[in-house]
This record gives C-alpha cells, structure tokens and sequence, in this order.
C-alpha cells in the first residue's frame, strides 16, 4: 500500500472512482472543510468541477510504500529542523538531538520554518490553495484534519529541495525558485537560505530518497496551486 497526495476532489468522475469515494460523501467531505474555514473567518475552497475542470489523471504525486515514507519522513524532518534552527545541513543522520526539536518548536519566526511540508507527510492532511498564516487545524467526517496552504509547501519544498539539491542547476540554483515550474514562488522566505549538501557523491546518494519524497510534494503543490483544487494526504 502506498502513500499519496489526491489532487481534485470532484475532478475524477468516472464509475471506479465513484465506487471508490462516492460523490455525497466528497460533498460532505468539503461541506466540513469549509464549515472549519467559516469558523475562523476564512473564505471556503470551491473545488473546481463540471466540463471546464481538468480530468488530468498525472495530478497529485504518489510518495512512495508506507514502509518506507515512514523513515524518510523521518529523516527530512530532522533535516528540515536542523536546517530552521542552525542554518546548515546535519552532519550526521539520525538519531536525533532532543534540544533541536526542542529549539524548532519554539522559533519565534514560523517564515524561515518546514511546517507546512512536514504536515503534508502525515496522514488526512488538507492542502489549500489558499494562503494560510500557519498551520490550522479542522474537522472532517473522518475526524480532526491538518489543513496546510499549498501557496506555502511550494516555497518550503523549493527551499528544501535547494538545500538538496535535487534539481539541474540549469534550470535554476535558487531557494525561491520553482523546480518544477521555473517560476518564483510568491512566498520569498527563503531568499536568504544558504544551507547545502555538500556537492559529492556520496551526500547525494545518502539524502536521494528524501530529495524524491521533497520534489513530490513540490509538484503536489503545484498541482493544488494551478488547478485551485485541493490535495489530500493518505
């Protein structure tokens, strides 16, 4: 079994996929999204649907088998940590040091933190098109959900796949450039960020499958941020 990110919720209408999710239950699915919008002010997502929707069956990303998203998720949150609080790359894989999740937790300056990227590796997590301040969180018919902002895990993933260096310098060497698309994200953060593998062999091989899970979730995003449908986690 694997772990994905859905993209559309009312974009697929084929018989499978009704079968699999049918179209009342996707209806209250996002009847309670937006009911947890309206309860902190915040305008409700209106998925896109009917014949001018895309029926792009590429969108969304799958992340790979529960096996192992488990462990990389684990190591891309000590990396990404490490990165918010020290500036730098960990010299060393897990396991970990208390005093910097410690220290993570309690940054005063969210912008130069992982939230959003993190989150979207666990389970029944929410990605809206919407800009989000921080991480909210609501409830569904399958209980309390993660609700991130995909304008946000675009510029996390971007910064966090530059400090990887997943992608071909000559497409762009930049934190707040887009590797999938080329194009500046709207969230400037990272612009500072000059945390890096270091360019060896070895490092790379050592961080590659964390670098694949990193440039997914940047084309999950992309994909919630062009198409102004939601993602979900599972």
């Amino acid at each position: 079994m694997g772990f994905d990110v859905h993209v559309g919720l009312f974009l697929g209408e084929t018989d499978e996929y009704e079968a699999i999710w049918p179209r009342t239950q996707r209806e209250a699915f996002l009847d309670a999204i937006n009911a947890s919008l309206r309860a902190v002010g915040l305008p409700e997502h209106h998925e896109p649907r009917g014949p001018g929707a895309t029926t792009d069956a590429s969108l969304g990303a799958s992340m790979g088998s529960y096996s192992s998203h488990s462990r990389r998720t684990d190591r891309l949150d000590w990396l990404a940590r490490h990165v918010a609080v020290r500036g730098t790359v960990p010299s060393t894989a897990p396991p970990y040091e208390p005093e910097l999740y410690q220290a993570y937790d309690v940054l005063p300056d969210r912008r130069i933190a992982f939230d959003h990227l993190l989150a979207t590796c666990g389970d029944g997590t929410v990605v809206l098109p919407q800009p989000l301040e921080r991480l909210m969180w609501g409830t569904t018919p399958d209980g309390p959900a993660c609700f991130v902002s995909a304008q946000r895990l675009q510029a996390e993933a971007t910064a966090l796949g530059y400090v990887l260096g997943f992608a071909d310098p000559a497409v762009s060497d930049s934190p707040i450039v887009d590797w999938v698309t080329r194009e500046p994200v709207a969230d400037r953060s990272f612009a500072g960020l000059s945390a890096r593998l270091p360019d060896d062999f070895d490092s790379r091989q050592e961080w590659a499958e964390e670098a694949l899970l990193c440039h997914r979730l940047l084309q999950s995003a992309d994909d919630v941020l062009r198409t102004g449908a939601l993602g979900l986690t599972s």
